[in-house]
């Protein structure tokens, strides 16, 4: 009986132990890709509704202005959604550094355009450089609580020296 098993060949452990531990990992990869592409969202997401789009100014969809630390951008939003957009968060993305401003207590209506022609929104070209990109972030406020909705950002890439 020892004969018979000793003429049969098999794979070693060490490579059935480096088999199984490749095929979990594959198999974990996989799930965990699945998992990221799926839509959680509460049935109650403020945020479902929330659509905008940049207007496009003569030179762009954005437009700057000034100079060092006086300088600032102008632009113009649609809200296409079928919600009152209630702030906004602008990334402002520089060769030297990024900014974040803030803009809040405001009402953009469904429908409505949001046409941002002052210098409230103010960028320091010295300590951030030329701008890339900015990106726009809604925020939608419920009773007391704004939310912020990321996944409703866009970018505008195509930037313009105001006239």
């Amino acid at each position: 009986m020892l004969k018979f098993y000793s003429s049969k060949k098999g794979v070693s452990p060490l490579i059935a132990t480096v088999l199984l531990i490749a095929f979990a990992v594959a198999l974990g990869s996989v799930v965990m890709n699945w998992g990221l592409n799926l839509n959680l969202g509460k049935s109650t997401d403020l945020c479902r509704g929330v659509e905008i789009k940049t207007r496009d100014l003569d030179v762009g969809e954005v437009c700057f202005g000034g100079f060092g630390q006086n300088g600032y951008i102008n632009f113009i939003l649609d809200n296409t959604g079928n919600m009152d957009i209630s702030g906004l968060a602008i990334w402002i993305v520089g060769d030297k550094g990024t900014r974040l401003f803030d803009i809040d207590n405001i009402l953009i209506r469904k429908g409505s355009l949001y046409d941002k022609k002052d210098k409230e929104v103010t960028y320091d070209f010295s300590m951030f450089g030329n701008i890339k990109q900015v990106q726009f972030i809604p925020k939608v406020k419920s009773g007391q609580s704004t939310e912020i909705c990321p996944k409703n950002s866009i970018k505008a890439e195509k930037i313009g020296i105001c006239t």
